[in-house]
């Protein structure tokens, strides 16, 4: 007889589970609370950060489950932040946005690319993809 995987959470506790953490990078405070706002609103605990080094200062306290970041910023891109969450944060999966079409960014160890304006549909499947909901 073939045997069913159960979750070892009831379905009570499911639904208080903890949200899934997100933090968003982006230099344009309005892609970045827009993005945030979203991410709020499909469940997900999200906070925002200006730029790499922000976000760095955020990864050893806030340790979210997921970063999405811009590619291109001042101080430091998401490139270089991608490799500080792979020192940091080993595991943690990171998503790059770009208005410039770099999708090459994958092959540097991102999880995903997406183009801006961002496909919202496409991108909300790969983050539960990634973390769940």
């Amino acid at each position: 007889m073939p045997f069913a995987l159960v979750s070892a959470m009831e379905p009570a506790a499911l639904a208080h589970a903890a949200p899934r953490k997100v933090l968003v990078v982006d230099d344009d405070v309005r892609s970045r609370t827009a993005v945030a706002r979203l991410l709020a609103e499909e469940g997900y605990d999200a906070t925002v950060a200006a730029d790499g080094e922000e976000a760095t200062d955020l990864l050893a306290t806030w340790q979210p489950d997921l970063v999405l970041t811009d590619l291109h910023m001042p101080r430091l891109d998401g490139a270089g932040l991608l490799q500080r969450v792979r020192r940091l944060r080993p595991g943690t999966p990171v998503i790059i946005v770009s208005a410039r079409g770099d999708t090459d960014a994958t092959r540097t160890g991102a999880a995903a690319f997406f183009p801006k304006p961002l496909p919202v549909d496409a991108l909300l499947v790969r983050i539960r993809e990634l973390i769940g909901a």
